[in-house]
């Protein structure tokens, strides 16, 4: 169903990112893996079927890292149809990430990686995306980046900037793409179990479980409108092509 599509994921080695990437490539689309981890890319890339997927070793909280995804769309035609922005920062949370005492160095990691990696590599990216077929741009909110919660910190305030970035972005697209933000809710990875030690990993969805709606999203037909937020969860189970053409 998505033969042709030319899609990238950051944080396309772990967690969230790499499942979009496994189910991305397993329907035919050719798929940009980005994240910082070398060996992990190539460990997805075998995973996946053979020649589906790219790995770009980037750090895209960087510069030469961001410069580094462009030139490699670039050798490879310089047109993409989808970007997933998936890579993320957890920061402190809990006591330590109230406010009024929250590291400062940590408040400026987060906000690098979780809103201006994703702003400053959209530059870089726009213009591959205007060559692209009825493009989509895709955000991995959080559920409280919906609604702030104490104890949550940069990561929540970041989301919040990342759901307003959206909107911005939906408004000046207007007809030329389609923005989406996505709220996985809880899911079973490694950033999660790291925010919620003591929760059981067992009784959340997995990666794999939650990507029906971002393959929805993904596909040139998607009826979604642009600029709204949707929950993973309320694709659960369901056939990602419902009520799209053949």
């Amino acid at each position: 169903m998505l033969d042709g599509r030319r899609i990238l994921v950051t944080g396309g080695s772990s967690g969230i990112g790499r499942a979009l990437v496994l189910a991305y490539a397993s329907h035919r689309a050719s798929v940009f893996a980005v994240a910082r981890r070398e060996e992990a890319l190539r460990a997805v890339a075998e995973a996946a079927p053979p020649g589906r997927v790219t790995g770009v070793a980037a750090d895209v909280a960087s510069e030469p890292g961001r410069r580094a995804v462009a030139t490699a769309v670039d050798h490879a035609g310089g047109a993409l149809d989808v970007v997933v922005h998936a890579a993320g920062a957890l920061g402190p949370v809990g006591p330590a990430a109230h406010l009024a005492h929250y590291p400062a160095d940590a408040w400026d990691r987060v906000l690098a990686i979780n809103l201006s990696a994703v702003h400053l590599l959209h530059q870089r990216l726009a213009g591959f995306l205007e060559r692209g077929r009825r493009p989509a741009l895709i955000g991995v909110s959080s559920t409280v980046g919906r609604r702030g919660r104490g104890g949550w910190g940069a990561y929540a305030v970041s989301k919040h900037a990342l759901e307003g970035w959206l909107q911005v972005l939906a408004d000046e697209w207007g007809e030329r793409g389609r923005v989406y933000s996505v709220n996985p809710g809880a899911t079973r990875t490694p950033m999660r179990a790291e925010a919620v030690p003591g929760e059981d990993p067992a009784a959340l969805p997995s990666p794999e479980e939650i990507t029906p709606l971002f393959l929805r999203l993904a596909h040139p037909d998607a009826p979604e409108p642009s600029g709204i937020q949707l929950e993973a969860r309320s694709w659960l189970g369901r056939d990602p092509w419902e009520g799209l053409p053949l």
